[in-house]
């Protein structure tokens, strides 16, 4: 295959504009995707074009100006628009002097352009134009237009592109090896020299499912090197699930008590338990978890439940504790709050192996932290923490890892990536659905009045801001500024603010507070969207447009816990896509779906407000399709390649590759 420096036409010059494109190899070059493809059969109104959008007009003749003679010595010409007769708009050149006697009064003409931004009327600078019945450049194919930057001319770039093409119709692309049996040259020519759009959207595709396949193959040949045969066995004899199941104060719904079964055939399997609890807000995954841990205290050995904070840390010991006592298992909460003496007894006890149970934050993989005899590890929200953390528990002992979610795996994520992991499904309580109403308005202040009222009757809130303090360039509702703008609206309630910067004793006693019915409203930032109970019926996210589809759905579950109605208000400037989704429904699994279909692996995959959403290599857009088509590559044209000479081919984008698989490996544990 040519280098860049061999390409007809690429001097010196050339290839340091090319550099500053990024582009340093041919495959860099190929990669280089346009930035919009313009049907040249199909021209649109003036009245439908974007400011600063290349778009295809067509329009009649009405005036022609007389040239100017000054500065750049313009002209213009006006046109009744031939796609809707109802507009008029004006094309004008400068420094064109020869295109003058070019325009005829009455004739037809097509001009490729961009519509100004001129609030007085439509304007096209410099357009592209050729009489409508004799148009050759204008009339059919596809338009491709390259983010150049204007470092380097659009003609000039293309016949670059075109030579490249050219030299690969000639040979397979075998990438760095010369071994992988796709013909992406087809791929390539279609993206770049489409003959029309539906072309180009074919190509684009296949170059996805081929990006996806090569990080799902290098995903799955990491995993698959790191499945190990169990070595740690409990004690089974000493298990009994009815035991557990009777020191509930509440019956397991049927989801439940199938993931409770599906774990315990894990941990007396012969290989270690790599498994995901997926339920919605308000599902149940906290008992089905603890059970868990039972199963590991009861066999001889010992377990750890990390949360990502405090809150939710002291919330699940207060729930494991009758269940703890009722089951003679010595548990301790062991967090960065921990008073020193307290903290210095937890130690000696995980030590020693006289606490079976610890349930803590990061605390849990802290250097000082000796177990004598760990074996499970119970991760809480387990987005929130990275493959780093769950090695230290693994290093620490624990071979046994189970993971828990409410940002449900969109199912054609699951088949693709998570075929071979363990995920036990838990469908939502029936008791602990809330009738929770969620709206989309554009003014905040008529969701505080009917919230502040309901608070002034006793009721409690949440509001809900996308930042701590305000941030120069964007005009966005802050802690810091709501706090300021509104607090008139607060008198005779009482409110607190609840957000990352605040110690941890500071958090800790808003929450308490808040929970124990002491505070009427919690404005705060997302650090409420990880799974704390409350009696809060209503919820304001502000700037709601801001927030990831399933972080706005971790949110509303704050609410409507108890069962009683609740309410949440997404205020928006605009109404989305996303945000009428969750308007519409309560149902996490369909969200998630929504969601990837739509955005991408976006949020769902690491519950992150970008970047997975597109594909690492050429950062194209996924579907389920995609998915599918990644997954027949792997079975088929890829399979027999070695995970270094795949690892090779994603030089280019090394890093977006390994944090792709960093994400996949959060949610499969394996690291």
């Amino acid at each position: 295959m040519l280098t860049l420096g061999e390409i007809k036409g690429v001097g010196a010059a050339t290839l340091k504009k090319l550099e500053e494109l990024g582009i340093k190899s041919v495959f860099e070059l190929l990669s280089f995707f346009p930035s919009r493809y313009i049907n040249l059969s199909d021209p649109i109104s003036i009245s439908d074009a974007s400011v600063g959008q290349l778009s295809l007009f067509e329009g009649t003749v009405t005036r022609v100006s007389a040239p100017s003679k000054r500065g750049k010595r313009g002209f213009y010409v006006t046109f009744s628009d031939d796609i809707n007769k109802k507009f008029r708009f004006r094309a004008t050149f400068y420094n064109m002097p020869f295109l003058h006697g070019v325009f005829e009064e009455g004739k037809s003409y097509r001009l490729l352009g961009k519509l100004a931004d001129d609030p007085d009327m439509f304007n096209i600078v410099n357009p592209q134009c050729e009489k409508t019945e004799r148009a050759s450049k204008l009339n059919k194919g596809v338009y491709v237009q390259y983010p150049l930057k204007g470092i380097i001319g659009l003609n000039t770039f293309k016949n670059i592109m075109y030579a490249a093409l050219d030299d690969l119709k000639t040979r397979k692309y075998d990438g760095a090896t010369g071994r992988v049996n796709l013909d992406m040259s087809r791929c390539f020519e279609a993206v770049h020299r489409p003959r029309d759009i539906s072309d180009a959207e074919r190509g684009l595709k296949c170059l996805a499912s081929i990006d996806m396949a090569i990080v799902l193959l290098i995903f799955k040949k990491l995993s698959d090197s790191t499945q190990k045969i169990r070595k740690v066995f409990y004690k089974t004899a000493n298990i009994r699930t009815l035991d557990y199941i009777n020191s509930l104060p509440f019956t397991l719904t049927e989801s439940q008590l199938a993931a409770i079964e599906e774990i315990s055939a894990s941990l007396k399997s012969d290989e270690n338990m790599s498994r995901i609890i997926s339920g919605d807000v308000g599902s149940g995954k906290t008992a089905v978890a603890f059970f868990a841990a039972y199963f590991a205290a009861a066999g001889g050995r010992q377990a750890a439940i990390m949360a990502p904070t405090e809150i939710l840390a002291t919330q699940h010991a207060k729930s494991f504790k009758p269940i703890a006592d009722k089951l003679g298992i010595n548990f301790a909460l062991l967090t960065a709050s921990t008073p020193p003496k307290e903290r210095e007894f937890i130690l000696d006890g995980l030590a020693s192996g006289e606490i079976s149970c610890v349930i803590g934050t990061q605390a849990l993989i802290s250097d000082a932290v000796i177990y004598k005899d760990l074996a499970l590890a119970v991760i809480d929200e387990q987005h929130k923490f990275g493959v780093r953390e769950r090695k230290s528990l693994e290093n620490k002992g624990a071979k046994d890892i189970l993971s828990m979610t409410a940002t449900p795996i969109p199912r054609s994520m699951a088949l693709t990536f998570y075929d071979d992991i363990a995920i036990s499904y838990i469908k939502r309580r029936k008791e602990a659905t809330s009738n929770i109403v969620t709206r989309i308005v554009e003014d905040a202040n008529i969701a505080i009045d009917e919230v502040v009222a309901r608070c002034k009757g006793g009721g409690q809130a949440f509001i809900v801001c996308p930042a701590i303090v305000d941030s120069e360039g964007y005009d966005i509702f802050s802690v810091e500024k709501f706090m300021s703008e509104y607090k008139q609206k607060f008198e005779g309630i009482s409110v607190c603010a609840l957000h990352g910067k605040m110690s941890n004793e500071q958090k800790n006693a808003a929450m308490s507070a808040f929970a124990e019915g002491k505070i009427s409203l919690l404005v705060a930032t997302n650090i409420v969207e990880v799974g704390v109970d409350t009696r809060a019926s209503d919820m304001i996210i502000l700037d709601a447009d801001r927030f990831g589809l399933a972080s706005l759905h971790q949110l509303r579950g704050r609410v409507g816990r108890d069962g009683r109605d609740a309410r949440c208000y997404l205020v928006s400037k605009s109404a989305s896509e996303r945000l009428k989704a969750l308007e519409a429904s309560n149902d996490g699994q369909f969200l998630a779906e929504v969601d990837f279909e739509t955005r991408g692996a976006g949020d769902f995959v690491g519950t992150r407000q970008s970047g997975a959403s597109l594909t690492p290599i050429f950062s194209l857009k996924m579907n389920a399709q995609i998915l599918s088509n990644a997954k027949s590559y792997c079975e088929d044209a890829l399979k027999d390649i070695p995970v270094g000479e795949l690892i090779s081919l994603t030089r280019r984008s090394e890093g977006r590759v390994r944090a792709f698989i960093e994400e996949l490996n959060k949610v499969t544990l394996n690291s």
